[in-house]
């Protein structure tokens, strides 16, 4: 127990080294094989391919982001104008003596006066004055945006230049690994199928996040579309990038979304529309889809998936939301093969293992 709580303490306490350093690793496993396929047929060096492929990558986001900037824009000037419209709405429903607001606040101002009455002048002091908040200086705000946005820049460059050498690295790391695993021919066979089984999981993991949140954004441009909301291609497209962040990135882009909704049409049933629409698509994909393939190929049950979700989650925040389940697939293909360890990945696993007495006794065989 000590010894699992120290564990946790010092993940959250060096976090800001672990999280570049875990990005890093899960962009080599999901570049690897281009980079693999890049030497074998083209038969370009690893180092040119892994320069390669990232330029692409890093090009190819940069794009995106100076393409989506005057939709962003629009999107920023529109909550203003939804801020307002809510407010004119609530205006409206005060004002109607015969609506729901209007009792409640009647209501309210007969109880206070209840309250009034109950309470004697004499007995009542007077409240002390409360003191003015401090205005914050909008200088302030800029720096601490400067320095955070200097901050995230410096860490993609570090997580991009560790991802680089583990991808020209090549099978170095899993050769050292083998070496030093130990004397015996069983511990080195060993080793070498805990890497297979980490790389072959962790990649069919990220294949199916990157399949599943090209179907989510591809349902949701259609739904959206469907209904007629203004820009359809450009939500489903943010949805689908989202979608890489679970729980909340869909969240985000369903409250994006209703706003947007709000403002374009003039009846909430359009409204209640896109919000249902996009609900309904999240709990297809999100809730059905995705636990059901990461048990089928990642080996581990959609309660573990959830589990790890919320425990990385609290742990490093949204990078444990987009870090947690590989570990976990990590852990689960290391406790498989370790016979003390056996339990663990049964609780982990999507199917049972083998008992570790037969599977102890295999091994001595």
């Amino acid at each position: 127990m000590l010894a699992a709580i120290a564990v946790i303490f010092l993940l959250h306490w060096a976090r800001v080294v672990l999280i570049p350093i875990m990005l890093a690793v899960s962009i080599r496993y999901a570049l690897m094989p281009v980079v693999t396929w890049l030497a074998k047929k083209p038969r370009i060096p690893s180092a040119l391919g892994a320069a390669l492929v990232l330029v692409l990558i890093v090009g190819g986001t940069a794009t995106g982001i100076a393409a989506l900037q005057d939709e962003a824009r629009d999107m920023l000037d529109k909550v203003p104008r939804a801020a307002q419209k809510l407010e004119l709405a609530l205006r409206r429903t005060a004002r109607d003596q015969s609506g729901t607001m209007a009792k409640l606040k009647t209501a309210a101002s007969e109880i206070d006066k209840a309250a009034t009455a109950a309470t004697s002048p004499a007995t009542a002091q007077p409240s002390a004055p409360k003191p003015q908040a401090e205005i914050p200086q909008v200088s302030m705000y800029l720096w601490t945006g400067s320095l955070g946005l200097a901050v995230g820049l410096g860490q993609a460059i570090v997580v991009l230049a560790l991802a680089y050498f583990l991808l020209i690295s090549g099978d170095a790391f899993k050769r050292k690994m083998v070496r030093i695993s130990g004397d015996t021919f069983t511990k080195k066979k060993i080793t070498v199928q805990i890497l297979e089984d980490i790389d072959s999981q962790i990649q069919r993991y990220l294949l199916v996040q990157a399949g599943a949140s090209a179907l989510y954004g591809s349902l949701c441009w259609a739904a959206l579309a469907v209904v007629g909301l203004e820009g359809a291609a450009f939500w489903g497209l943010l949805a689908g990038v989202l979608h890489l962040v679970p729980y909340i990135g869909p969240t985000v882009v369903i409250v994006l979304t209703g706003v947007v909704a709000y403002l374009q049409f003039p009846d909430l049933t359009s409204v209640a529309l896109v919000v249902g629409s996009l609900l309904t698509i999240t709990g297809l994909v999100g809730f059905g889809l995705m636990p059901m393939l990461t048990a089928k190929l990642g080996k581990i049950s959609a309660v573990t998936v959830f589990i790890a979700l919320l425990f990385w989650g609290w742990l490093w925040g949204i990078w444990g939301l987009l870090l947690g389940v590989p570990i976990v697939i990590a852990m689960q293909a290391i406790c498989e093969r370790v016979p003390e360890l056996e339990p663990i990945a049964e609780l982990l696993s999507s199917e049972s293992v083998k008992d570790p007495a037969e599977s102890l006794a295999a091994r001595k065989d």
